[in-house]
C-alpha cells in the first residue's frame, strides 16, 4: 500500500485548463469504499489489441453517493489512481497500490478478465481530475524522502489523465465538461480527446 504523499500534484497544459481546486494538503491513501460500485472504470486494459490507460477516460453521469470501482486490468503490475483536481471541501482521490493481491478479483463468472480494484463514494459534486502516477513519466518527479512515494508536479500535454465529474443533486453541473467532439463543447472550447478512447474532456485553448 502506498505511503502519504507530502507534494502537491497540480496539472498545467498548454491550453489554458490550471489545476482547479488542487489538493492543498498532503494525501492519505484511503481504504476501498465498502458500498457497491455503480460505475467502473478501466485502467491498463486491452480490447481488441488496443491498450487502453483508462476507459472511459471522461465520465460525467455519476451522482452524489454514487461508487465508482476503478479496476487494474494487469494487478501484476503496479497501478493506482492520484488526485489532480478536486473540488472544494473533496477528499482528493488517492487509491492503495491496486496490484495482486489487494482486492483481487481472480477473473471467474461474469468477470472473465483478472483484476485489482478499488471503490471510492463521491459525495461532494464537481470535477475530479487523475491520474495513474505509476505509469506516469511526464512533469517534474518528486519522490518523497521519508516515504518514498512517488508523485509528479506538472505533466505532459500528452499525459493521459481521468477525469470524474460528479452531479449535484439536481443532476446539473457537468455540463459540457467530457465531449466526443468540438460541438459538445461551450464557445471558444475544443474537445481533448486520447487516441484509443472517444470520450475526452472539453479545454479552453490557450490564447
Amino acid at each position: 500500500m502506498r505511503a502519504p504523499a507530502l507534494a502537491i500534484l497540480c496539472l498545467v497544459l498548454p491550453l489554458g485548463l490550471g489545476c482547479g481546486q488542487a489538493p492543498q494538503t498532503q494525501l492519505y491513501v484511503q481504504d476501498s469504499a465498502k458500498a457497491s460500485a455503480r460505475w467502473s472504470v478501466d485502467l491498463d486494459r486491452v480490447i481488441d489489441g488496443v491498450y487502453r490507460p483508462y476507459r472511459p477516460r471522461c465520465m460525467d453521469s455519476v451522482r452524489v453517493g454514487h461508487t465508482v470501482e476503478f479496476r487494474n486490468y494487469q494487478p501484476m503490475i503496479s497501478a493506482d489512481v492520484t488526485a489532480l483536481a478536486s473540488p472544494e471541501g473533496a477528499e482528493p482521490l488517492y487509491s492503495p497500490n491496486l496490484v495482486r493481491p489487494y482486492n483481487y478479483a481472480a477473473g471467474e463468472g461474469a468477470a472473465p478478465e483478472p483484476y485489482s480494484y478499488w471503490r471510492h463514494t463521491f459525495d461532494v459534486p464537481g470535477v475530479y481530475d487523475w491520474v495513474n502516477s505509476q505509469a506516469t513519466t511526464g512533469g517534474r518527479k518528486v519522490v518523497d524522502a521519508y516515504y518514498g512515494t512517488v508523485t509528479f508536479v506538472g505533466l505532459d500535454p500528452n499525459t493521459p489523465f481521468g477525469t470524474i465529474c460528479v452531479e449535484d443533486e439536481a443532476g446539473e453541473g457537468c455540463e459540457q465538461v467530457c465531449c466526443a467532439s468540438d460541438d459538445d463543447c461551450a464557445s471558444g472550447q475544443r474537445c481533448f480527446r486520447a487516441e484509443v478512447d472517444a470520450i475526452g474532456r472539453c479545454l479552453t485553448p490557450s490564447g
